[in-house]
């Protein structure tokens, strides 16, 4: 690896950064300021740490450098604060900087620093849908950057293919099981919280922010207003999902269910030993959100109306679950065997 023994000396009103490689190429731009020339000789020194080539950053020695750290930075001032998930896009951001190198310049992301990007993290075992988050603040970042003038062009990035993965939902005979381990643990309100999940599909975050004022007992609705997709949109619930909500009447003025996210993910984890799926890493909150869908799917109600009872914003999530109700196929299979009784199986005995 080449080794730098750059120093700065003045050269009229301006000032040199000296350094000869290994090779006894020698560098000498120059720079208005003796802190513009130490800046360069520090991105130097960083590039040829990670075994980058420095030649051409004598191609532009403009005092305005602007490194991946302070354009995430700036991503995360002018785009990322405030939304929902404004703390994984920073945590993804931030990794990716601290790969590729907090001072690298934000002009000298290629094509070839995002392979090794992606090299890395595949190397650290992340998946591909992990990787893709990570480009996704990358790319974001980088559009950034384009906009502000810090970089010439946007170089391509490349997601990874990502499964559609196995879907994960409560079978018929797990659900008492798991509401009992609630009980036992005497957490009757997170037992109605479950219980409340299982029959609506909220996430557990949207039904963390219900209000009473968002319960119309008459209408037997719950209206949302704060969604992963922005839009608002209303529930119907079922008599045991009303009775669960109206039993935490008197715990708060305002909110329905007064525990906190990681309250319940610390419970979630004790159910999950209790009900040996320590193994089973499909086994989170999320699945049951997932057990709506693929009840509403498996009873025959039409892919558009699951497409609005979830709030998805696309058909094609929705689409995620219409293998579960492979009605049409079995006809279709009577077609080429005419002799074969006539019977379509039951569809909740395939999920189980």
């Amino acid at each position: 690896m080449n080794q730098l023994n750059g120093h700065i000396r003045p050269k009229g009103k301006r000032f040199l950064a000296d350094i000869t490689l290994d090779s006894g190429k020698r560098l000498r731009p120059s720079f208005k300021t003796w802190d513009e020339a130490d800046r360069w000789l520090a991105m130097a020194n960083d590039r040829i740490a990670r075994g980058l080539p420095i030649e051409r950053m004598i191609q532009d020695v403009s005092p305005t450098v602007i490194t991946l750290r302070k354009a995430a930075e700036e991503t995360l001032d002018r785009h990322w604060k405030g939304v929902k998930s404004e703390l994984t896009l920073w945590r993804n951001a931030k990794d990716v900087f601290m790969r590729l190198g907090p001072n690298l310049p934000v002009r000298d992301i290629d094509e070839s620093a995002i392979d090794g990007l992606v090299y890395e993290l595949e190397r650290d075992g992340k998946s591909n849908g992990t990787i893709n988050r990570k480009l996704a603040a990358l790319s974001k970042i980088l559009r950034h950057s384009y906009r502000r003038g810090y970089i010439k062009r946007l170089p391509s990035i490349e997601r990874k293919r990502e499964s559609q993965g196995r879907l994960r939902w409560l079978q018929d005979h797990e659900e008492p099981i798991l509401l009992d381990c609630f009980a036992q643990l005497e957490r009757y309100a997170m037992r109605d919280f479950v219980m409340v999940l299982i029959d609506t599909g909220l996430r557990t975050g949207e039904l963390l922010k219900l209000t009473w004022a968002d319960v119309d007992q008459d209408q037997e609705v719950v209206r949302l207003w704060e969604t992963k997709n922005g839009q608002a949109r209303s529930i119907p619930v079922t008599q045991r999902a009303m009775e669960a909500l109206l039993r935490q009447q008197g715990n708060h003025e305002v909110r329905v269910f007064t525990f906190t996210q990681d309250a319940f993910s610390n419970v979630w984890k004790r159910v999950r030993e209790m009900m040996g799926m320590l193994d089973d890493q499909n086994f989170v909150p999320h699945m049951l959100r997932h057990t709506c869908a693929s009840r509403l799917i498996q009873r025959g109600v039409d892919l558009r109306v699951v497409k609005e009872w979830m709030g998805h914003t696309s058909i094609q999530t929705t689409l995620r679950y219409a293998h579960l109700a492979p009605k049409n196929l079995f006809t279709a299979r009577e077609v080429l065997e005419p002799n074969r009784a006539k019977t379509v199986p039951n569809l909740a005995q395939m999920a189980q």
